[in-house]
């Protein structure tokens, strides 16, 4: 493959990957169809073919029953001494149970009476009911281990040839629940069960280096917890060999750092991460679904933290957008009349692409993990429009932070002011550059920083186009590191 061929290649790689995170915000009517199927996540589905979620961070899920049994056969609570049901929650191993909700009451909470104790099958008992259900339930949690065996208490009310030793839902993270009847509590009615859970258990990819053999779960390198970093869990889904691209492996399926990943690069993002939006950070609390194309849930992943994707050189990389980008450019990417082939098209943000007030919808833990909103509404902007309200919806399925959903949707109608755009042709150097990359463009005839006072133009690469003549041609959209988090 020659020289022309290879940079036609990584260029294409470099657009796919980039642009695609651009594309979402054209995608938003379909994330909002989306949405209606994220509120399942709050009841109880009954399937036997179902896709599995995988949750990374803290969230509230309530699972899709793959079993029921009663004694009288009904499937509810009225007339009958019991009944057994099984709810699968999300690919394992997860870390913990935070609590259990009966429709929307609280009746198992950690902090509050409630307790995990082994119950030798790879699993948990849940014991500390609130007291009005502690007698008439029995309940075992398993945390999607390789090695969790069947749940003999489940096998043991149903008997071994209903529930058998082959039932073991080894790698799936799952609950059995028996439920005594009463009236009373239950109303003849079988509850909703819900649960805040501590999803899936990653690698802090900050402890690894190059070439590092990447160890199972047992390693204390893998935890689970609450505001999980983006660069943890966007490596984690792209190692994964079950439901992600399976990154990492050699021909002897082995797990190897940094052979398919840039991974100081992700390991940088880990860091700008960690420091944005003034040191509170990009967190992901939240769910992925198996049944979604694999860039689809990579743009879920991106859109938590201003995150871009590139292939180059032959591995992945991970770059965060951030303020001050601009500092420190190298002369590559500084472009003048004389080294700009031709002319340069510029094309001016139009009244369809400006916003002046955004609603960011996302799953807040203060109303139980249900839907709510916050908004970010300019006045200035609006009289700058005169008087029209040009306005968005952002869906946040990763987030749970209302401060981080308005920081989000802020900076989206803030860059929306002034996002032009230019496109002009350069020599093959251009090649050096990047999607997503930061270049000055200093020109006369738009009084962009060739002369005293007059000031500086810088701008992100979105795409890179090689040329039969071995040109590049180069689209970029406005950089203002004022409006970046």
């Amino acid at each position: 493959m020659g020289l022309s061929q290879v940079a036609k290649f990584f260029i294409k790689l470099a657009i796919s990957l980039y642009s695609y995170n651009q594309q979402r915000k054209a995608q938003k009517k379909a994330e909002r169809q989306a949405r209606a199927a994220r509120s399942n996540v709050l009841i109880n589905k009954q399937s036997n073919n179902d896709p599995i979620y995988i949750l990374y961070g803290r969230q509230r899920m309530g699972g899709t029953r793959i079993f029921v049994d009663t004694s009288n056969g009904s499937g509810d609570l009225s007339g009958t001494t019991k009944l057994n049901f099984v709810l699968v929650m999300c690919e394992g191993e997860i870390g913990t149970v935070k609590q259990v909700y009966f429709n929307d009451t609280i009746v198992w909470d950690d902090s509050n009476g409630g307790t995990l104790s082994s119950n030798g099958n790879g699993g948990y008992s849940l014991g500390g009911f609130i007291s009005k259900y502690a007698p008439t339930i029995t309940s075992n949690w398993y945390p999607g281990t390789d090695t969790q065996t069947v749940d003999t208490s489940l096998q043991g009310s149903v008997g071994s040839s209903v529930w058998t030793s082959a039932h073991r839902l080894q790698g799936v993270s799952y609950f059995t629940m028996l439920l005594e009847a009463d009236g009373e509590k239950y109303g003849g009615q079988l509850p909703t069960v819900t649960f805040v859970l501590e999803g899936k258990k990653i690698l802090d990819i900050s402890t690894l280096s190059d070439g590092d053999v990447i160890g199972d779960m047992t390693s204390a390198n893998y935890t689970s917890s609450a505001d999980q970093n983006p660069a943890d869990v966007l490596y984690d889904y792209l190692i994964s060999k079950v439901f992600g691209k399976g990154l990492e492996r050699n021909e002897n399926e082995v797990w190897i750092a940094g052979k398919h990943v840039n991974l100081a690069s992700f390991q940088q993002a880990r860091l700008d991460c960690a420091a944005a939006r003034g040191g509170s950070g990009y967190n992901i609390n939240g769910f992925l679904q198996t049944e979604k194309q694999l860039f689809d849930n990579v743009g879920e992943i991106l859109e938590t933290c201003n995150g871009i994707l590139l292939f180059v050189d032959g591995k992945y990389e991970f770059r965060i957008k951030k303020p001050n980008e601009q500092v420190g450019i190298p002369s590559s990417a500084i472009f003048t009349k004389d080294t700009i082939i031709g002319k340069i098209e510029l094309s001016l943000p139009d009244k369809a692409r400006k916003l002046n007030k955004a609603t960011g919808v996302f799953n807040n833990p203060d109303t139980k993990y249900n839907d709510d909103v916050t908004i970010y509404d300019n006045t200035t902007y609006r009289v700058a429009d005169n008087g029209s309200v040009l306005e968005s919806q952002e869906d946040f399925t990763m987030i749970t932070d209302s401060a981080q959903v308005l920081d989000l949707i802020t900076q989206t109608v803030n860059i929306s002011r002034d996002e032009y755009t230019i496109k002009f042709t350069a020599a093959h150097t251009a090649l050096l550059l990047r999607s997503g990359d930061i270049i000055e463009v200093r020109h006369p005839e738009f009084g962009w920083g060739v002369d005293a006072g007059e000031t500086q133009k810088f701008f992100r690469v979105q795409e890179l186009k090689l040329t039969e003549d071995n040109t590049v041609d180069i689209i970029a959209t406005i950089y203002d590191s004022s409006k970046e988090l």
